[in-house]
Order: C-alpha cells, then sequence, then structure tokens
C-alpha cells in the first residue's frame, strides 16, 4: 500500500511513541496536595482509548482501496498522535501498588505496539486489505483491554492478578494428579504377587531361588519407597486444594463485596499470592524431579505463605472483624492441622 503522502504523520506518531514508552516507567509524583485537582485515571484511560479506538476505525476506512483518502487518513493519524501523551498522566495518578502499575503500563505499552505494527504492516508492498483489518483489530483489542479498566477499579485489577496466581495454581494441581495417577500404575504393573513367588521357588531347585527372593526384595523396597512419596504428594495436594479455595475467598471476599481490606495492603496481598503460587510451583517440580526433600520444604514455604496472607485478610478494612473473619481464622487452622508432609 502506498502510504508515501502519509510519510511525515507516520514517523512523527511512531517517534512520539518511542518517547513516551520509558516515560510510563517513571515513578510517580508525590501525592497532590488537598487544593490540587486530581486526576481520576481509570477514566481518562477509558477516554482516551474510546478516542483512539475510533480514530484508527477511521484511518482503517480512509486507507481502504481502491480510493485512499489521504486527507482523512492524514487527520487521523495526527488525532492519534495527540492522543498518545495523554496517557502519561493517567499513569502518573494511579495508586501506588507496584503490581497494579506494572499490569496497567502492560496494557497501554501492549497499545502503543498494536498501533507501531499496524503501520508496518500497511507499509508493506504485500499488505492487503485483510492485513489492514488485522492490524486495526489489533488496536481495537488493546483499547478494549484499557476500556475495561473502569469497571474493575483498583480492587478489581488487584483480583484479576490473584486469579492470574489461582489459575497457575491449578495448572500445578493437575499436574500432581496426573503424576499420583503415573505413579500408582507403574506400581501396579510392578506388582509381584505372593503367590506366585511360591511356585517360582518350589520350581527352582538350583539355588537361583535364592536370588530371585533377593530381586523380589529390593523391588518390595522400591515400591514402599514409591508408596511414602505417593503419601507425601496427596498431602501436599490436600494442602493445595486448600489453598486454591483461600485465594478464591480472598478474591471475593476482600477484593469485592462489602467485605474489603485497606488500599494499602493490596500490594502485600498479591505478593503473598505470588509467594504461594511460586512455592506451588516449587513443590511439584520436587516431586516430578525425585527431590522429596525439596519438595517438602516448599511446601512449608507456601503453607507460611498461605497464613500470613490469612493474617493480613482475616479482617476487612480498618481491622474490623465480619461475618468472613472465622471462615478465614478456620481455614488457618485447617492449613495448620491437616494432615503433614513428614
Amino acid at each position: 500500500m502506498a502510504l508515501k503522502p502519509l510519510t511525515s504523520e507516520i514517523t512523527a506518531l511512531k517517534s512520539l511513541i518511542n518517547q513516551t514508552r520509558p516515560l510510563l516507567s517513571t515513578p510517580p509524583s508525590p501525592p497532590p496536595s488537598t487544593t490540587t485537582q486530581t486526576i481520576a485515571p481509570y477514566p481518562l484511560l477509558k477516554d482516551l482509548s474510546s478516542l483512539l479506538r475510533a480514530h484508527s476505525t477511521n484511518l482503517s476506512i480512509a486507507l481502504r482501496p481502491p480510493n485512499l483518502l489521504y486527507p482523512a487518513a492524514s487527520k487521523s493519524i495526527q488525532e492519534i498522535t495527540n492522543l498518545i501523551p495523554q496517557y502519561l498522566p493517567a499513569i502518573q495518578y494511579l495508586p501506588p501498588i507496584p503490581s497494579l502499575r506494572r499490569q496497567v503500563i502492560q496494557r497501554v505499552e501492549d497499545l502503543f505496539t498494536s498501533i507501531t505494527h499496524s503501520f508496518s504492516d500497511t507499509e508493506a508492498a504485500a499488505a492487503t486489505a485483510r492485513d489492514r483489518l488485522s492490524s486495526t483489530g489489533a488496536i481495537w483489542s488493546s483499547c478494549d483491554m484499557l476500556i475495561a479498566l473502569e469497571a474493575l477499579g483498583t480492587y478489581g485489577i488487584v483480583a484479576e492478578l490473584v486469579r492470574s496466581y489461582e489459575a497457575l495454581i491449578s495448572d500445578a494441581t493437575g499436574e500432581l494428579r496426573a503424576w499420583v495417577a503415573e505413579v500408582c500404575e507403574e506400581d501396579d504393573e510392578g506388582f509381584v504377587d505372593d503367590d506366585d513367588c511360591v511356585r517360582e521357588e518350589e520350581e527352582e531347585e538350583d539355588g537361583s531361588g535364592l536370588e530371585f527372593w533377593e530381586e523380589r526384595r529390593k523391588r518390595k523396597r522400591g515400591r514402599d519407597e514409591v508408596a511414602v512419596v505417593r503419601g507425601s504428594v496427596e498431602v501436599a495436594l490436600k494442602k493445595v486444594r486448600l489453598v486454591e479455595i483461600l485465594l478464591g475467598a480472598v478474591r471475593k471476599r476482600r477484593l469485592a463485596g462489602d467485605g474489603l481490606v485497606a488500599e494499602g495492603v493490596l500490594e502485600e496481598v498479591v505478593g503473598r499470592v505470588k509467594g504461594v503460587s511460586e512455592a506451588v510451583d516449587d513443590t511439584g517440580m520436587g516431586f516430578y524431579e525425585d527431590e522429596v526433600g525439596e519438595a517438602v520444604e516448599a511446601q512449608k514455604r507456601f503453607q507460611e505463605e498461605a497464613i500470613k496472607l490469612i493474617d493480613l485478610v482475616a479482617c476487612k478494612d480498618g481491622g474490623v472483624e465480619d461475618k468472613y473473619t472465622k471462615w478465614f481464622r478456620n481455614c488457618r487452622e485447617a492449613l495448620l492441622k491437616e494432615g503433614t508432609a513428614e
């Protein structure tokens, strides 16, 4: 597609994106004084992204062959260019929650990337109408992800982060269950029936029966060891399942509804949930690699992280007990008492 008449506009847009991108990660400024009007970041992100989505649609229409409307396309590119730096104040006024800020910044960077790629695609000599529509669709998708933030709000964004770690833990649980099933199958295949052993002993007259019994003893000891490991995995699975339930309760009871925790502890909540997820993954890896000791230590870590998480969210904002407090404390006791990894 011949975009030479738009070269200067496209170059200016790409240059501004390159200048703006590193500024997104600039540490937030100190909180403004009470007399200064603050910016609501999520509505601003929604408005900017809605406008950018509309301008990208107009641009796509203007560049639809065979009649390329260069003046209209130029205007759309200029409008998009004007919107790019306005994302900076929206990012600056996000809550000082590092994990949340990283999540939102990533969505803005994804939008900038989709815009840059759209012009790289449409500039290609072999670009087709389908390529242009695909590029425009990528911009729409990125805009929609930012528009959705207003409905989510701060607690909703944090809840999404918690849900992502829940998914990782769920995957680890499935893999551990598959491991147990595989071990059971291998154990059954290696089983030696006592009657078979007696018959074999009667048939052996040259003393080789002693070798058979020695080999059987070795196999039996291996099976006992496998049984111990399998028991450890089953205990770990119970703990992991309890942690899954806990994270769901945190997301539904402390990040939504009338039992919200204080905004000031949200970063620590995400950190504890991440710690639980990583330790659960280490537990699974320990069992897969036959490092049972490491797996047991990792299990202790995710239990400790889960207990610290409970201590953080047992009460709602202000340390006030509510109808969910007892459940969280019961969960804490269950983590401490339900089985051991020994």
